[in-house]
C-alpha cells in the first residue's frame, strides 16, 4: 500500500505581460510514500522541523509541531535572501528530508508548466492533465509492486477539486477500470493536518521551483521570480531528487501553449 501526496507551487493564472507579479511556472507534483513507512517518515520529519525551528527535538510537543506547518516558500526565501546562518539551516533541513525520503523508498512524480506570455491557458485543465500524468506513473509503481494506493491532494476548493479529480474518477468507473489498484478516486486534505502534504510542499516549493526557474531561465519571460544564482544554490539537490525518480523520467516539463509535448526535467 502506498499514499501519493500531490501539491502545487506557483499561481495557476496566465502571464498577461512580462514583469508581472504572477509566477512564470506552475509545478504540480506527487510524492508516493509506502504506507508502512508513513509513521517513521512523519516522526523523522517532525523532528527535523523541530530542530530547524527550535534547535532541538520536542517529543512532548510532537502533535503541536506536526500541525505547525513550515511552508516551502519560507525555506526557499531563507536560502535565497537570508543571512548565511539561516540559509545553512534551511539547506540542512532540505538535505535531511531528502535523505529520509530516499531511505524509505519514496518516489517523486511531477510536471513543470512553463507559462508563455499572453497564453490564456486554463489552469484547472492543465492541473487535471498533470494530475492524470502523475496518476498513470504512480499506478505503474503500484502494478510493479503488486500494491494498492490512494491519492491525497492539497485542498483547493470544492469546485476545482471536482474538476481536477473527475478524469481519474471517470477512468476508474468506466467499464474497463484504468486504475484498478487505486483504493478510491483522489481525495483532498488540509496540509495543516497532513504531514505528507507538508513534505510535498517543501520538496516542490523549496527545491523544484527554483530549479525549474534556473533550468528554463531562457524560456521564461522577464520576472521578479527569476534569480541568476538559483542554479548555484539548488543544483546540490539534483542528484538526490533524481534518486526519488526511479525511472528517470518521472519529472517532465511542458510549455503552456504545447501541453502535449513533454521534455525531461530531471
Amino acid at each position: 500500500m502506498h499514499i501519493c501526496y500531490i501539491d502545487e507551487a506557483g499561481c495557476p493564472g496566465y502571464l498577461p505581460a512580462n514583469n508581472t507579479e504572477i509566477q512564470p511556472v506552475l509545478i504540480i507534483a506527487g510524492l508516493a510514500l509506502p504506507k508502512e513507512a508513513l509513521d517513521s517518515i512523519g516522526r523523522q520529519f517532525i523532528k527535523i522541523k523541530q530542530q530547524y525551528l527550535y534547535g532541538e527535538s520536542r517529543p512532548n510537543s510532537r502533535h503541536e509541531d506536526a500541525l505547525n506547518e513550515l511552508k516551502g516558500a519560507e525555506l526557499r526565501r531563507a536560502i535565497r535572501e537570508g543571512i548565511k546562518a539561516e540559509a545553512d539551516k534551511a539547506h540542512k533541513l532540505a538535505h535531511q528530508l531528502l535523505e529520509t525520503l530516499i531511505a524509505h523508498g519514496a518516489e517523486l512524480y511531477g510536471q513543470v508548466i512553463i507559462k508563455v506570455t499572453d497564453d490564456k491557458f486554463n489552469g484547472t485543465r492543465l492541473y487535471a492533465e498533470a494530475m492524470m500524468r502523475i496518476a498513470k506513473n504512480y499506478h505503474q509503481l503500484l502494478d510493479k509492486e503488486l500494491s494498492n494506493g490512494l491519492i491525497v491532494a492539497d485542498f483547493r476548493g470544492s469546485e476545482i477539486n471536482g474538476k481536477v479529480a473527475q478524469p481519474i474518477s471517470l477512468a476508474m468507473w468506466e467499464q474497463k477500470n484504468t486504475f484498478p489498484r487505486f483504493e478510491l478516486p483522489p481525495t483532498f486534505g488540509n496540509s495543516n493536518s497532513h504531514v505528507g502534504l507538508q513534505i510535498a510542499d517543501i520538496i516542490i516549493s523549496t527545491l523544484l521551483m527554483p530549479l525549474a526557474l534556473a533550468k528554463f531561465y531562457e524560456q521564461i519571460p522577464e520576472s521578479k521570480h527569476k534569480r541568476s544564482d538559483d542554479l548555484q544554490h539548488f543544483k546540490r539537490y539534483q542528484k538526490r531528487l533524481k534518486a526519488l525518480c526511479r525511472n528517470g523520467s518521472s519529472l517532465v516539463a511542458v510549455q503552456s501553449n504545447y501541453p502535449d509535448i513533454a521534455i525531461k526535467f530531471l
